[in-house]
């Protein structure tokens, strides 16, 4: 009886009195000490001044989305161009067979793309293809592609008939004939591309 007549000697009314002191208390407390600076995401513009001091974005997508922007993805690949390079042949040859269906199915849906590349390579060949041949030269180079069929039924990969000096290089032009090709495995002519390193 006393516990309701006497409210502080309730234990729910001073629980309830206690909170609400505590609370008046920190807000007090909070108007005194210096506000946060009021700082923004550098991508979306969002309040952000009660994360952490070094807080630049409202949340890591952000974060990435703005670096993504920001960088000179071109300067950075001129940088790192052999390394790339590299590992995208890596990536490409851990799932040969998967891109190979890949690359099939683009075909299917660019075939007039395709048909202008592979009408350039063909062009490409004619051009550098001497008319002072025998056919003696002729067949010389068919036994090179030939052994590179042959090749790659053998060690389970592809290998390529590849020009020393490339058919469509950037600052040298080799011609189709016996001393300018070579069986190297398919991974290392790509690679390769049209680039000739003078010895």
């Amino acid at each position: 009886m006393d516990g309701l007549l006497v409210p502080y000697k309730n234990a729910d009314i001073r629980r309830q009195k206690a909170r609400q002191y505590t609370a008046e208390y920190r807000a007090r407390q909070k108007k005194l000490l210096p506000q946060p600076e009021v700082r923004y995401c550098l991508f979306c513009e969002s309040d952000i001044r009660n994360m952490r001091s070094d807080a630049k974005f409202c949340c890591r997508q952000h974060k990435r989305l703005f670096s993504d922007a920001k960088r000179d993805h071109k300067l950075y690949y001129a940088k790192n161009k052999d390394a790339r390079q590299k590992q995208a042949l890596n990536s490409y040859h851990a799932k040969l067979d998967k891109n190979r269906q890949k690359q099939l199915e683009r075909q299917k849906l660019n075939p007039a793309l395709y048909a202008a590349h592979t009408a350039k390579r063909r062009a490409a060949l004619l051009q550098r293809t001497p008319k002072w041949l025998t056919d003696q030269d002729f067949a010389d180079i068919k036994k090179f592609y030939a052994l590179a069929h042959e090749l790659s039924q053998a060690y389970g990969f592809l290998w390529h008939v590849d020009h020393i000096i490339p058919l469509q290089g950037k600052t040298v032009s080799g011609l189709h004939v016996v001393d300018n090709l070579q069986i190297i495995p398919a991974n290392v002519n790509i690679a390769k591309n049209n680039k000739f390193e003078a010895a």
